[in-house]
């Protein structure tokens, strides 16, 4: 019976938001690849969450989501999830398959825009360039110029891919990233618990309840006249409504006497 009731209140369309959301997200591992450079991969994952919006708009029938706020932030949740995503695909790959190796900077790409960032090339051992780019110097987490930072010719231990899916990354990064994935699966129930909110209640005949208030229901219009009360005239020369009053009689006026 429980189980029942629950398929009647969560909307189908709870779902869709869900999944819209999941694939997004799992498009937007390819942004910790390197397949896609790390000063596109943030503009990347913009639109591409604008599109998973849109989609998951376009999706409801008929009309506006019955919640558009709760919508939004289910949609602001998955983008944070996203970037767990990311994070994970590379720490997931480097942690099973990397390689700790001394690889030597070759050359150093200037990404400075609002925030200063550097990016150095390297080269294994053997002079073969390693795929992807090192976007961190060690002692310098934040990018900052007043740091360390790596020069061409420079040595550093870094973790490599030997396939080159992913980026080089500093050892400290992956000690770093080993406890992250803790918090993700809870990030991705409260997306859950937000799309299915965003979908709204479902009734029994199937559609969407949008609000949780229920309407005064419309008196029915009545066709004949309104009866009326009969009005007499009293003593004090006033309409009075209510049933006649009995006179008495002569009689019984003279025994009250």
């Amino acid at each position: 019976m429980g189980d029942l009731r629950v398929r009647r209140w969560i909307n189908p369309l709870g779902g869709v938001y869900l999944l819209v959301f999941t694939v997004t997200e799992a498009i937007g591992a390819v942004g910790a690849t390197t397949w896609i450079r790390s000063e596109v991969a943030g503009f990347s994952a913009l639109l591409l969450g604008c599109v998973s919006l849109a989609v998951a708009v376009v999706v409801t029938s008929p009309g506006m989501p019955p919640h558009v706020l709760r919508l939004v932030l289910a949609w602001l949740v998955s983008a944070l999830l996203m970037l767990g995503v990311a994070e994970g695909l590379w720490s997931s790959v480097l942690h099973h398959r990397g390689e700790r190796v001394v690889a030597t900077v070759i050359s150093v790409r200037d990404d400075t825009g609002r925030v200063h960032r550097l990016h150095y090339t390297l080269a294994d051992q053997d002079n073969q360039r390693i795929p992807g780019e090192l976007g961190r110097w060690p002692g310098n987490s934040t990018g900052a110029s007043d740091k360390p930072e790596g020069v061409v010719g420079q040595q550093v231990t870094v973790v490599r891919d030997p396939q080159g899916l992913v980026d080089p990354r500093l050892p400290e990064e992956l000690v770093e990233s080993a406890t992250g994935w803790l918090f993700w699966p809870g990030i991705f129930v409260v997306t859950a618990v937000l799309s299915i909110l965003a979908a709204g209640r479902r009734h029994d005949d199937g559609t969407t309840r949008n609000s949780g208030r229920r309407r005064p229901a419309k008196r029915s219009a009545k066709t004949g006249p309104r009866p009326q009360r009969k009005r007499r005239r009293g003593r004090t020369g006033r309409h009075s409504s209510g049933p006649p009053r009995l006179e008495s009689s002569p009689r019984q006026a003279r025994r009250q006497s």
